[in-house]
Parts: C-alpha cells; structure tokens; sequence
C-alpha cells in the first residue's frame, strides 16, 4: 500500500488567491503520487475558526480525490477551536467513510499505526506514547524536547527517551531526522515540515511530503505552490530567477535599506511590473545594527504588583488559580523587599 503523508496544510485566504495556490499544490501533489491512502498530520487550517471561504476550500479539495483513496485528518493545535483539549474543530464537519477525523489518540491495528493529535497538555501525549505496541508507527502533531516550532520556539519538552516507536510528526514547520538507538532497534523521529512556506520567517527552506510504501520511506522535495521571498532592496536584481519563477505564487517581502531609497507605493510598484509576483509588502531595515545600550535608570517604581492588581488578575482569568497562595507570594515579595530596603 502507497500512503502520502502531509502536515501543516495552514489553508487561508487573508492573501487575495493564497487559498486557491495551496489547494492547486496539494492537488498537483495527489495526482502525481496517485496513492492508495493520504495522512494529514494536522494544522489543516491556519485559524482555529477558520473563514466560510477556507472550509470550502477544503471541501474542494477532499471532493476532488476522496473518491480515489481515503483520508486520515489528525487534529493539530490550529484546527482545534480552543486549548482545553477536548477535541472540538471545525475538522469535524468533513468526518465521512472515506474522511477519518482524529480528535483524540487512535490506533488501527491492522496497519500497526498510532495516531496522536495535538495537546496542549504534554502528559496526554506522554501517556499516549508510552501506551503503543512496540513495532508500530506513531503520526502525530507535537514536537519533543530540542525541536523548535514555527515562531523558533521550544514549546514541547517531552524528552526523547519517552519515544519508543517511529514518529512521523507534524507542528514542527523545518524538515528534519533523528535517529534512536534503542536496546532492540533503531527509530527515527521525522518532522516533515510543511509542504510549502506559511509566513516570511520560512523564505529559503526546503518543502517536502513523505511517501511510505512496503515499510520504506522516501522524501520528496515540492518545487511548486505558494512561497515567501524576502530580498533586501538592493539585491532585487540578485534574486530575478526565483521572481521569475511561475511554478511558484510568490509573496515577496522587501528590505528597503534606508528611508531614502523609495516611497513604499513605488516599491511595490516597479517589482509588480518587473515581475510575476503575486503579492507585495515593504519593510525598512533597522536604523542601528546590533544591540542599543541604554542607561536609564529610573529613580521611582514604573510599576507596583498591588493586592488589587493581583485579586483584578485572578477574578478575571480565563483558568484557576488559587488566590491565597498568590497573595501569600505577593506577601512574602514585599517582605523580601522591606528587609533588603
């Protein structure tokens, strides 16, 4: 069986025909590979309510080839409608027999797969982890201790030796490998990253979906679909082929140097007219390169951690929190404070 696995799809329509750009990659993507099943490892959606536009532009898309292989959708922390861990998404609405929806940990033991989408509580998927039978693969949405998501943050800290299967995991947007020796076998956590770039911080990295057939897999590179460019202003003319290239729907982000080079309307307008590009945005380089020291030092408090700032705090948290101990705390800081004064 020939399995397609994809991950962090981020369909959206806040850039005019960004949408209809990812829905054509993933399109051309499915009829090349023609496989026998497709696995989407979660962040189909870039917002956790996603627009009337985008949920039709993944009907489309699950239209146009469900009646040519099945689909398993896991749920991923842009798809659920909030961080409480219940499972609710908009996903939901496309569940079908030939569109699986995974909410919550599941395991099909004919194909010896665990699926395991996104918690915010890492326990959940610690305790998920620890619980799969020894020979089969994990798809999962989460990342482990040292991988850094979209934002180069370490949001996950779920240490390696809780892995003991092979991942194949969404949520982390860079592509990359580590490889586990165990006492009986060697596994290999994969983050498969995106099948294109999802915002400028990504502009220059690789693109890739995985196919996994007999057990093997192998990695393909998309050289298609949408892509983020960033290009100082004075090296436009350095970056001509990858403007020039039309297998792309570019969104191109410039550098101007100095407040002098040009007027922002005008940059964007002789790039739109040089190149086919799709869309434009203008940002100036710092005035100052490297660290700005500064001496200020203020002479008062800017700003007092008060019992009613501390009790308006807590009566409107959106989470519980015990409002004693944190007033014992505040007690205790203004303790330390008067004996150091």
């Amino acid at each position: 069986m020939k399995t397609l696995v994809i991950t962090d799809l981020h369909l959206s329509d806040k850039i005019r025909g960004l949408l209809n750009a990812q829905t054509a990659c993933l399109s051309k993507i499915f009829k090349a590979e023609k496989p026998d099943e497709i696995v989407i490892m979660g962040d189909v959606f870039m917002s956790r309510r996603p627009s009337p536009t985008v949920l039709l532009g993944l009907k489309g898309l699950l239209d146009r080839h469900q009646a040519e292989c099945p689909f398993t959708i896991l749920r991923g922390n842009h798809d659920s409608e909030t961080k409480a861990d219940d499972g609710v998404t908009a996903l939901s609405v496309f569940d079908s027999p030939t569109v699986d929806i995974i909410t919550h940990t599941d395991t099909n033991h004919l194909l010896k797969r665990v699926y395991i989408p996104h918690y915010e509580n890492e326990q959940h998927i610690i305790e998920a982890l620890r619980g799969v039978p020894k020979g089969y693969r994990v798809f999962g949405h989460f990342g482990f201790s040292g991988s850094l998501n979209s934002a180069g943050d370490c949001d996950f800290t779920i240490p390696l030796r809780e892995f003991r299967n092979s991942c194949m995991l969404g949520h982390i947007h860079h592509f990359h490998e580590r490889s586990l020796d165990l006492e009986e076998e060697k596994i290999t956590l994969t983050c498969l990253g995106t099948p294109y770039t999802t915002n400028f911080n990504e502009s220059g990295k690789g693109n890739f979906y995985a196919i996994i057939e007999d057990d093997e897999v192998t990695y393909k590179e998309v050289t298609h679909g949408p892509k983020h460019i960033v290009v100082n202003y004075d090296d436009i003319a350095d970056a001509a082929e990858d403007l020039n290239n039309t297998d792309y729907f570019k969104m191109v982000q410039v550098h101007a140097n100095k407040l002098s080079d040009t007027e922002n309307h005008l940059i964007a307008q002789d790039l739109l007219g040089m190149y086919p590009i799709d869309c434009v945005e203008v940002k100036y380089r710092p005035i100052f390169d490297g660290e700005i020291e500064n001496y200020y030092d203020p002479a008062t408090s800017l700003f007092d951690l008060t019992r009613d700032v501390l009790e308006a705090y807590v009566d409107n948290s959106a989470v519980e929190l015990d409002k004693d101990q944190l007033m014992k705390g505040l007690d205790q800081i203004n303790e330390n404070k008067e004996s150091h004064n």
